[in-house]
């Protein structure tokens, strides 16, 4: 079943103290709060970012792109090693010891460490000294990391502190050569809807994101942003980002509309994200939807989820573009794609074969999947259509995920199918369903080997199966501590 033409989507068929002591942080005055008020809104009346501008539109230019920090004290060698690697990729073929003029490094968010103060004022100062070590223009967007710090009580003022220590916008544009790099970032970790974790990007950002593309209908656009957009094809981590629902930029609401996006302005060349802290070896690590080339960034440090350490390199100039891996344990460099800026095709990864992960043993992250519905042939995954809108996956190893049927894409997570249970489908009557489709599906039951019944799950509000997994903890964590001071408030008036 050919779910969605042109996409990889993942499974599918197809080949495929805080600072050292040796870094000094310069005072930054924290400012009133109307001064930190004008920072973060000075994105709505920017378009460009001057400092990461090149000058002349037929520059060549190279563009270090980092994933995911999560900067620790105890890990610094490997930032300030893989640093030098960077440096090195982006040096003058001239002059090795100096740096090319049109070097430049972004960065997409997340910058610190949970145990280090993540979101921090003080997080950010030890990471803009760590992106002011490169030595050239560098510029950044927020994670969901970013807008965690303890010290702040609103995302607003968190989202403030941010600007103004890095003296940039949130979200910004920047040309190198002839090209606009866009950055966009998430506004939401207290507020947000469902998991803390979710990736928003707010309308004001959307509506500028169009204004942009089409204000410049000839030029071609490399976005930036955390997390990817659901429908991409990129590769995602089933138990934590689609079980959570913060995999996708506004998983919880209309993630649809960045690949709309995409689908109506084809100038939209690459769209670089983190987020999922994996390396760029699998064959979904780069994947494509009409023109459009979508990139997963990997990590630096220690916080990878298949043991390595990765960055990317964009080198372009006039007529396209080359796309590498750095490889931080290595020092190498690995040539993964390349492409004009005015093909008409998708342009074609080259990763070699060899070093593609395809572990049997790492399961659905580098299995291909037989997907015929209800046939289990492969040994990998059942599918069962409930409607025109979804469809049931059980995978190996009992994971039963819902696919978004218009984008490809895992949404949710519906729950976990032990080994030798089995799944029956009822209509509204408690009787199996009946139609093809699955429309009158209406209750999803999970039985024991012996028959007996272990699960029954309805459909949910929205009129699909998956869960909400993971609440806001920060909201939830501020209603317990309310209530419990409520409590103690009450007790205290009572007499001894």
């Amino acid at each position: 079943m050919n779910m969605l033409k042109n996409v990889r989507y993942p499974g599918a068929p197809g080949k495929a103290g805080f600072a050292p002591r040796h870094w000094s942080l310069p005072a930054i005055g924290r400012g009133s709060l109307a001064m930190r008020r004008n920072t973060s809104a000075q994105a709505a009346r920017d378009s460009i970012l001057p400092k990461l501008c090149t000058k002349d539109r037929s520059d060549q230019w190279q563009l270090g792109i980092l994933g995911d920090l999560h900067l620790a004290p105890e890990q610094m060698k490997l930032f300030e090693k893989a640093r030098d690697q960077l440096r090195a990729a982006m040096a003058d073929e001239d002059d090795v010891h100096k740096l090319s003029a049109g070097a430049r490094v972004v960065q997409l968010g997340d910058l610190g460490h949970g145990k280090h103060q993540s979101g921090s004022r003080r997080c950010f100062e030890f990471a803009r000294q760590y992106l002011e070590s490169f030595g050239i223009p560098y510029a950044l967007i927020t994670g969901n990391h970013d807008l965690e710090g303890d010290e702040f009580e609103t995302d607003e003022e968190n989202l403030a502190a941010w600007s103004e220590v890095f003296q940039q916008p949130h979200y910004w544009a920047a040309d190198l050569g002839h090209v606009r790099l866009v950055g966009l970032s998430t506004v939401r970790y207290r507020s947000n809807e469902n998991s803390h974790h979710e990736v928003f990007i707010s309308d004001d950002q959307v509506q500028w994101l169009e204004k942009q593309l089409a204000d410049n209908p000839e030029t071609p656009f490399v976005v930036l942003t955390h997390a990817p957009p659901m429908g991409c094809g990129l590769k995602v981590i089933q138990e934590v980002h689609i079980k959570n629902r913060c995999a996708w930029l506004n998983h919880s609401g209309r993630p649809n509309t960045f690949m709309d996006i995409v689908s109506r302005h084809r100038n939209i060349k690459l769209w670089f994200s983190g987020h999922f802290h994996l390396s760029h070896n699998y064959p979904d690590s780069i994947s494509t939807v009409g023109r459009t080339a979508f990139v997963q960034v990997g990590v630096i440090g220690e916080c990878n989820r298949d043991g390595m350490r990765q960055s990317r390199l964009l080198r372009g100039g006039p007529n396209g573009y080359q796309l590498f891996t750095v490889d931080h344990d290595t020092g190498t460099l690995r040539l993964d794609m390349a492409a004009q800026w005015d093909d008409q095709e998708a342009p074609t990864p080259i990763i070699p074969e060899e070093e593609l992960l395809c572990d049997p043993d790492a399961g659905w992250l580098c299995s291909q999947i037989d997907c015929k519905v209800g046939d289990n042939s492969s040994g990998f995954i059942t599918w069962y259509p409930v409607g025109y809108k979804t469809i049931l996956a059980l995978q190996a190893g009992g994971l039963l995920i819902e696919y978004d049927m218009s984008s490809a894409a895992p949404v949710g997570m519906v729950t976990r199918v032990p080994e030798g249970c089995s799944l029956v489908l009822l209509g509204a009557n408690g009787q199996p369903a009946e139609q093809e489709d699955g429309a009158d599906v209406a209750e999803i039951r999970v039985l024991e080997p012996n028959g007996e019944l272990r699960e029954a799950i309805p459909r949910n509000s929205s009129g699909a199966f998956f869960r909400i997994y993971q609440p806001n903890k920060w909201r939830l964590k501020r209603q317990q501590a309310a209530e419990a001071s409520k409590k103690a408030a009450a007790e205290a008036l009572v007499p001894a």
